[in-house]
């Protein structure tokens, strides 16, 4: 029987870099797609990548994929070249990003649901970075409910007001998992107040819910416990992609049925290797892979002594 995909629904794009420090780095591949990517191959052999990206590939991110044995299936090569941002930090968690090519360029190579329809019949999970964009959700629904592949939403930045919390809500109870982090929640609910945001969260009904807190780590959120699931220890050299790298992973253990803590674990890992470097990890090397297993291990064996 052939292995079942784990598809990872965002954009990539090439990064130019500004850090809060003024510091800066260009043409790094990057964007939520890439990072997610990165984090769901540390655990899985069959991740796949959906959306458009530029002709230039073999000069872009294609020498990454090739690196790390994966799939060049689920892209549509619709434009001349990959787009890029300039990624503008303001602090560790938030950030601003600006298309170089502007937004037309951007929108004609976010993942579509034609490219979901592609590569989704054999899909055991789906991880999908996206705002509340009612036409790309309108055409993704019914894939869902027809391929029912456990699937993660992270949602992204511009999507998080108070006026979008009915919807923004609504739409976390389709799926099986939301990721979201903290300044995201708290533009949602309009609280900087841990407790409410995770009351708030919490009440949606969704069954499990990942609040990352950034340095410190990240709640672990379901309709009977919340948990406290720390970082790992380690140098943060580039802190772009974490957030995306742990849904990637979290996604995996979600697919594999594992206990919503060890699926924090996975991507807590993830997120550590991610942020160790400039540029996502070596996802499809044997010792990069080890890495993530270990260090997996290590944090759940440290969650296993605590209450």
């Amino acid at each position: 029987m052939a292995e079942q995909s784990d598809l990872v629904v965002g954009a990539v794009l090439m990064d130019d870099i500004v850090y809060a420090d003024g510091t800066s780095r260009r043409s790094v591949p990057g964007g939520a797609g890439l990072y997610a990517l990165a984090g769901a191959a540390l655990f899985s052999r069959s991740a796949v990548l959906v959306t458009g990206t530029g002709r230039d590939l073999p000069d872009t991110f294609g020498p990454w994929l090739q690196r790390n044995g994966l799939s060049a299936a689920g892209l549509r090569l619709s434009e001349e070249h990959a787009p890029r941002n300039v990624l503008r930090y303001i602090d560790e968690r938030t950030r601003t990003e600006t298309p170089v090519y502007g937004m037309a360029h951007f929108r004609a190579i976010e993942p579509r649901p034609d490219d979901v329809a592609r590569v989704i019949g054999d899909a055991r999970s789906l991880y999908l970075f996206r705002n509340l964009d009612a036409a790309f959700w309108s055409g993704l629904e019914p894939l869902l409910a027809r391929h029912r592949p456990v699937t993660l939403w992270e949602i992204a930045l511009d999507a998080c007001s108070p006026a979008n919390r009915v919807e923004i809500e609504d739409r976390a109870r389709r799926v099986v998992a939301l990721s979201i982090n903290l300044d995201e929640a708290s533009l949602i609910y309009g609280s900087r107040d841990e407790a409410t945001l995770i009351a708030g969260l919490r009440a949606i009904g969704t069954g499990t819910v990942f609040l990352r807190a950034g340095a410190r780590g990240s709640y672990v959120l379901t309709p009977d416990a919340v948990r406290f699931v720390p970082s790992l220890a380690g140098d943060a050299v580039d802190v772009t992609g974490g957030g995306n790298a742990f849904g990637g992973a979290a996604s995996i253990g979600l697919a594999e049925g594992r206990s919503p803590v060890e699926c924090a674990a996975m991507a807590t890992a993830a997120a550590r290797l991610a942020i160790s470097q400039y540029g996502p990890p070596e996802s499809g090397s044997g010792p990069v892979r080890q890495a993530a297993a270990d260090l997996t291990a290590t944090l759940m064996s440290r969650l296993e002594q605590t209450p």
